[in-house]
């Protein structure tokens, strides 16, 4: 789908959609609980709906009333002979549900699409097959097997923190006692913060001393019966970088992608530099905000590679489109503050956040985006959206 966005004034404001991150850690949570759960969800992307699918191939009974309540029947009996996992490119999906299928000790096949078959997987992967799991890789599916077992786990904070949080709801249905140890740098710590409060919420004790957590075994989830999702900071931030009041956002969310607000203020007022290890998410739309304005120095960058696309060279491809000077190194993406209307039609790289961090800029200097769709991972209905605050577009 070819999207033109068309320049001129905004105004109106949007409704956030339930935040992505946690409604994937709840459906989990309540997929592993001893109640059925209604699950208060606005908005429900491809990236959600994999997590509630998966979740309904190991036996969870999952339906959507299209109004934005997910019906969780947990979990019960025995596992499926074999599950077939169609967790489309939703890395969240695969990394948290990996250690939960060893918990759990069934035989599954993930089914990953776009780029998630060439996204890492180790050092997650060997703690798992060292603690009792089989994991053997065939191109696009991704074969497991095994009983996880309790233990000392150890992983490295600056790969994923998916990986910690995956362990952290898997560690607790175990039947024995184990710990997890955190080493070196800890990144996107609020991401893992998010995770340490709904197993809260759900009646999980963990017992954290610095960088090591001590997780009883045995213990089942209690979700509250009726429970709800956040909104999304991280969609919320295309929308502030229009400068559009938003709605649904609790302010004094553990979401990382929060601190948007600090460095849309930063930016504004004079070029800046920023460390983004802690929330990769807002690079694109931190960079086309900068384009827009000042410019930036971004630091801790590296991750930004290893997402659905590599998102430094693809926003460096499309900011030069406008006129931005982008340099792209190790660890750090350097924007330069020029700004025109696109010279050639805009790429989204099959990525959801591309996508809407062009959108950003095509507001307010026309252009036309191809591969759109790509918005559907995470924000089905963005464009629609836009159009709320009387953006107007045209598919082409």
């Amino acid at each position: 789908m070819n999207q033109t966005v068309f320049p001129g004034p905004r105004t109106g404001s949007v409704r956030i959609p339930a935040s992505k991150s946690q409604a994937h850690r709840l459906l989990i949570c309540a997929a592993l609980g001893a109640q059925p759960v209604m699950l208060q969800c606005d908005g429900v992307s491809a990236d959600i709906a994999a997590t509630a699918r998966c979740l309904c191939a190991l036996g969870a009974d999952i339906t959507d009333d299209g109004a934005g309540t997910f019906r969780i029947v947990p979990i019960a009996g025995e596992m499926p002979a074999h599950a077939d996992m169609l967790c489309g490119e939703s890395g969240s999906t695969l990394r948290f549900l990996l250690p939960v299928v060893g918990a759990l000790g069934a035989d599954v096949t993930f089914h990953m699409e776009g780029r998630l078959p060439e996204r890492p997987l180790s050092p997650l992967d060997a703690v798992l097959t060292a603690h009792g799991m089989t994991i053997r890789r065939d191109g696009a599916l991704l074969h497991v097997a095994g009983q996880l077992r309790p233990g000392a786990y150890e992983l490295p904070g600056d790969v994923s923190s998916q990986y910690i949080s995956g362990l952290l709801m898997a560690l607790p249905r175990l039947p024995g006692e184990s710990t997890l140890a955190v080493t070196g740098r800890l990144e996107s710590a609020g991401y893992i913060a998010m995770t340490e409060d709904a197993l809260r919420l759900s009646g999980i004790r963990l017992q954290k001393q610095e960088r090591t957590y001590t997780i009883p075994g045995g213990q089942t989830v209690r979700l509250p019966a009726q429970s709800h999702v956040e909104g999304d900071w991280s969609n919320a931030a295309f929308f502030l970088a229009l400068g559009v009041p938003v709605t649904g956002l609790d302010p004094e969310s553990l979401q990382g992608d929060r601190v948007c607000v600090e460095c849309f203020d930063a930016l504004r007022r004079g070029p800046a530099t920023l460390d983004i290890a802690d929330c990769p998410d807002l690079g694109p739309v931190l960079f086309a905000f900068a384009a827009g304005h000042h410019g930036g120095v971004f630091r801790g960058t590296r991750r930004l590679r290893m997402k659905e696309s590599d998102r430094g060279e693809a926003m460096s491809e499309e900011l030069r489109k406008f006129g931005a000077e982008v340099t792209v190194d190790e660890n750090t993406v350097t924007v330069g503050c020029a700004l025109h209307a696109p010279t050639e039609p805009l790429d989204g790289h099959n990525d959801h956040r591309i996508v809407m961090a062009l959108s950003v800029l095509c507001a307010q200097t026309g252009g036309t985006i191809r591969g759109a769709e790509a918005v559907s991972k995470s924000f089905p209905d963005f464009f629609d959206r836009l159009k709320d605050i009387n953006i107007e577009m045209e598919i082409r």
